[in-house]
């Protein structure tokens, strides 16, 4: 027929070239990535394996059958499952590769038999789509039902991704139920005709949206470390000074709204200086980073907690009167200092509050108010909570 403006040898074949500048594209942005993206080089391999795929399975007629057919559509499910395994390794999981590796294996070995024992494109095609379709929702699925799920809504590259997967399955699943259901004669993959233009095309244009896909995941993930770095501490993954002091600007403006109150609490760490020269830095900094966690998970979701400077932290309590930031001083007090089983040797901490008013005339106040309690509860013997001029000791 002479009626298409494109065959599918032609769409394939474009594919494949485009796809391969897609897979450059993707190998240039791994080695510049300022920061490691997991899970960026098993799409770089997919990406040039979708690459060697096109251009095989594009060459069908001008060389070998086990170049075109058994190497190409090798290479195309290999291409899935590494793409699978990327993913996986993106989401801090690792792949079972012996269930893939087995179902690839028998796909390739059918592939294989009836092109060279019993022809039968009818078969490859369901054998090879069947798999690639079960791949691509699989894969969709393992992105959407992961845990931080919802946080990928603001990922462009992971929506993009995933959008793109469940249109290759469902391009692949048509394509097996149409050569499962409906005879294919003695068509082939290159033939002129309209069901293998619209499938050669609808697939190479999803592989090529998945190439770009990965790519923009790894973009959103660098950027997403760059922003997080920006405002947390690197040693003790607390919020840093600008992003405390940008927290209490909120509550300083929704308190001036709402009339709800909030507190601040400062503590450090007692006798540091001696912690570091008895044991060295590194524990000391180890002892700020273990109570740095201890604190964030005996606050509540909605606290911040932040690392002022030195061995000093401050927290925020949004919503809550000095009374009640009085029972968590304490609470914190008794239970952030527990070692455990830590390597760590025993410490205390002191700990100043305060509670933001209508005098005060900025953030800086409220936060000068909760350091002038803590050095008084440093004056009063350390290991203790102060509010203005009342300590609670243990």
């Amino acid at each position: 027929m002479s009626g298409y403006a494109l065959d599918p040898r032609t769409t394939i074949l474009i594919g494949g070239i485009t796809s391969g500048l897609m897979a450059i594209v993707l190998s240039l942005l791994a080695r510049a990535t300022p920061l490691p993206v997991p899970g960026l080089w098993s799409w770089v391999a997919g990406g040039w394996l979708v690459f060697s795929a096109m251009v095989l399975l594009g060459l069908r007629d001008w060389t070998s059958n086990l170049a075109t057919v058994t190497l190409g559509n090798g290479a195309l499910m290999m291409a899935y499952i590494v793409w699978l395994a990327g993913t996986h390794r993106h989401l801090g999981q690792r792949i079972r590769w012996a269930p893939w590796l087995l179902a690839w294996t028998v796909a390739t070995a059918l592939v294989s038999w009836f092109i060279f024992v019993e022809p039968s494109f009818r078969v490859r095609t369901v054998v090879v789509a069947g798999l690639c379709a079960y791949l691509s929702a699989h894969h969709a699925v393992v992105l959407l039902h992961h845990p931080r799920a919802e946080r990928f809504g603001r990922s462009i590259g992971v929506s993009l991704t995933s959008t793109w997967l469940l249109i290759l399955a469902a391009v692949y699943a048509t394509r097996a139920l149409h050569a499962a259901w409906f005879p294919q004669g003695s068509t082939g993959l290159l033939t002129q005709g309209a069901v293998q233009i619209v499938y050669t095309g609808s697939f190479t244009i999803c592989n090529l949206m998945l190439v770009i896909g990965y790519a923009t995941t790894a973009s959103d993930h660098v950027r997403a470390r760059i922003e997080d770095q920006a405002i947390h501490d690197p040693l003790t993954g607390g919020l840093n000074r600008q992003a405390l002091m940008d927290s209490l600007e909120r509550e300083r403006a929704r308190s001036t709204r709402t009339g709800q109150p909030f507190s601040v609490a400062m503590l450090d760490v007692d006798h540091f200086k001696k912690i570091n020269d008895s044991h060295g830095h590194p524990v000391g900094d180890r002892v700020l980073v273990h109570l740095c966690r201890r604190m964030s998970a005996l606050v509540r979701p909605n606290d911040v907690v932040a690392r002022y400077g030195g061995e000093e932290f401050v927290i925020v309590m949004p919503e809550t009167t000095l009374a009640a930031a009085l029972q968590a001083g304490q609470r914190i007090l008794t239970q952030a200092v527990q070692v455990e089983d830590q390597p760590l040797p025993p410490f205390t901490i002191s700990i100043g509050l305060a509670q933001w008013s209508s005098a005060d005339t900025s953030v800086e106040t409220v936060i000068a108010r909760a350091d002038a309690a803590l050095y008084a509860a440093k004056a009063n013997g350390r290991n203790r909570v102060e509010v203005g001029g009342s300590a609670i000791s243990v």
